[in-house]
């Protein structure tokens, strides 16, 4: 990777991961996605993370995938390069919609996200959330990407499909222990 490890862009809205934090971030998502081909790029200020895979037939090593932990979509968006050349631009903020981070730093007063950090829906979409609807303040990503990856594993678990009511059975801690 030609750009600087651990730089963060345009306040926060976007950061390259320094090595600790790819580390990290990697581990989590191989745990998620099954695979050990995972390599973390980066994240936004929404919590949607950043990375490639090696070995896989369909997408392209150089090619980022998004996941958003919210929603639990994920998705190939561009090549590394690509993005690389939009930090080195600034237009990178253009693409994680930093109009609406600025936003949301006028209404709560902050003046950056650290790297690590992220502005997560209120309520997780695959909850009904609304991903317009923010948090007040910045949660760490790691235990934003493991609260949503156990949170949507306990639903598919107990059979609940998108419509349903949220049982009381998803909050209990005893139960999945």
């Amino acid at each position: 990777m030609t750009a600087k490890q651990g730089q963060v862009v345009a306040h926060g809205a976007f950061a390259l991961f320094s090595a600790r934090r790819r580390d990290e971030v990697g581990e989590l998502l191989t745990d998620i996605f099954g695979r050990d081909d995972v390599s973390a790029f980066g994240a936004d200020w929404r919590g949607i993370v950043y990375f490639t895979l090696h070995d896989d037939p369909e997408i392209a090593s150089d090619t980022l995938v998004g996941f958003d932990p919210s929603s639990g979509a994920s998705g190939p968006l561009a090549s590394v390069d690509d993005v690389l050349g939009a930090v080195r631009s600034g237009e990178i903020a253009d693409a994680v919609d930093g109009a609406s981070f600025d936003a949301w730093r006028v209404a709560t007063g902050q003046r950056s996200l650290d790297m690590g950090d992220c502005v997560p829906p209120a309520v997780f979409e695959f909850m009904g959330g609304d991903p317009t609807e923010r948090s007040s303040e910045p949660q760490d990503l790691v235990t934003f990407i493991a609260v949503a990856a156990a949170l949507m594993g306990r639903l598919e678990a107990l059979g609940v499909q998108p419509g349903d009511e949220i049982p009381d059975e998803v909050f209990d801690e005893s139960r999945w222990q």
